[in-house]
């Protein structure tokens, strides 16, 4: 079973990047969303595997708050995409405990071995009845 992927990124041009490189591993992009209020939506109803998450978005939930609200609520695995590399925001993402922290600009080689390592952990966690 292929990986099913939500997309929370509010710049156009590196939702794009992330579909393909989604689709190019042949995982489904169950939606992209621009503002943690549609995120958490969005999460509700598609119940992904992974979210990619950025963590500046538009709303009155940043991603890291979004983050908080996946492990409270939903316990799904997501992976932080970022461009602010202060030690501040890199600690409270931290905090959240993501499976991964990536820096924009996005390598789409580092993104891809991500992915494909996730995608044998939740496979390994589905053959295992978790």
């Amino acid at each position: 079973m292929k990986p099913a992927v939500l997309i929370v990124e509010d710049d156009y041009i590196i939702q794009m990047f992330l579909d393909n490189v989604i689709r190019e591993l042949g995982y489904i992009n169950v939606g992209m969303c621009v503002s943690g209020e549609e995120a958490l939506k969005l999460i509700e109803e598609k119940s992904p595997d992974l979210v990619l998450l950025d963590s500046g978005i538009r709303g009155n939930i940043d991603g890291i708050g979004v983050a908080r609200a996946i492990n409270e609520k939903y316990g799904m695995p997501f992976i932080f995409i970022t461009g602010n590399t202060d030690k501040g925001t890199y600690e409270r993402i931290a905090q959240t405990r993501p499976l991964g922290i990536l820096k924009k600009p996005i390598d789409g080689g580092i993104l891809k071995n991500e992915l494909i390592r996730i995608a044998r952990n939740l496979q390994t966690g589905m053959e295992n009845g978790d």
